[in-house]
């Protein structure tokens, strides 16, 4: 009974040993560790923008229409007198809370489909795969496109559409994963003394699968925070007078030639954003899978 009793209260420890190990290697990997630090540091920004920000990001100004950067205003003023820096500051919070909410999502939901049809096998795979490859033969921006058009823009519907144009790519690549795993002695060791499939799943498939699930993830969020801002730009996105990165963009093409702040500021703290998380989605790799170095 003491033996049985001891891997429960050892996992924990495991896991937590695994996550240092993971945060350690991110700091030891220059790229990564600087990567963490500018995402942190806009994480802080767009956290704290109701106390950072200096105006709030809906005032208008008829006086300080497309006036250039300053002291007092950052990133200068729109055409309608509003602070860019302060809706800089909310748009990126936006879009970071749609990379979130889209990973969370796509993470639970595809990354479970994909664990049960890659331990399940047979028909119930074939049905799940011939509908993901029907999915996955419509580029995701044009799937997220489609949906946001149908549903109308606000954050809820733009976090639904990307969602749907991620999962794809999660069932897939997590099946693949999981079919190795239930080629191993354990698995084989568990269906011998009678444990439920589902239990199976989560306590041997998806620690082992964990890793490549993170990777998955911060790429997915780099990817869903452009497509936000590229549903924004469009008019389907994030719905006006919300501040969000795609919108600034939108309406600074118009004053391009004498308002360049209006493109340069929104554009840099989107491309900021997206190169970081897509850094830390390479320094895991390398961190998770030495081979890749």
């Amino acid at each position: 009974m003491t033996g049985a009793a001891l891997p429960p209260a050892v996992a924990p420890a495991r896991r937590t040993s695994r996550t240092l190990a993971i945060l350690r290697g991110l700091i030891r990997d220059p790229v990564g560790c600087t990567a963490l630090v500018i995402l942190s540091v806009v994480l802080v920004a767009a956290l704290f923008a109701p106390w950072i920000a200096q105006f709030d990001p809906l005032e208008q100004s008829r006086r300080m229409i497309l006036k250039p950067p300053s002291l007092t205003h950052w990133f200068g003023t729109d055409d309608i007198g509003r602070d860019v820096f302060s809706r800089a500051l909310y748009g990126t919070r936006v879009s970071l809370f749609v990379g979130l909410m889209v990973v969370v999502l796509t993470m639970s939901t595809g990354g479970m489909i994909g664990m049960v049809s890659g331990y399940v096998g047979g028909w119930a795979d074939t049905v799940i795969q011939r509908l993901v490859e029907i999915l996955d033969t419509v580029p995701s921006l044009v799937i997220s496109l489609f949906i946001a058009a149908m549903l109308g823009p606000s954050v809820q519907n733009v976090i639904i559409a990307v969602t749907i144009g991620q999962f794809p790519r999660f069932v897939r690549v997590i099946r693949a994963e999981m079919i190795k795993v239930r080629m191993h002695d354990y698995i084989a060791a568990a269906r011998v003394i009678g444990a439920p499939g589902l239990r199976i799943i989560l306590t041997h498939g998806l620690p082992n699968l964990m890793p490549t699930a993170l990777v998955l993830g911060s790429l997915a969020f780099g990817v869903a925070i452009m497509i936000e801002a590229a549903l924004s730009f469009l008019g389907v996105g994030t719905p006006p007078p919300n501040p969000s990165l795609g919108t600034m963009l939108a309406q600074g093409t118009r004053f391009i030639g004498i308002a360049p702040w209006l493109i340069i500021f929104p554009g840099t703290m989107l491309t900021i954003s997206v190169l970081a998380l897509n850094l830390i989605g390479d320094a895991l790799r390398d961190v998770l899978d030495p081979r890749q170095r």
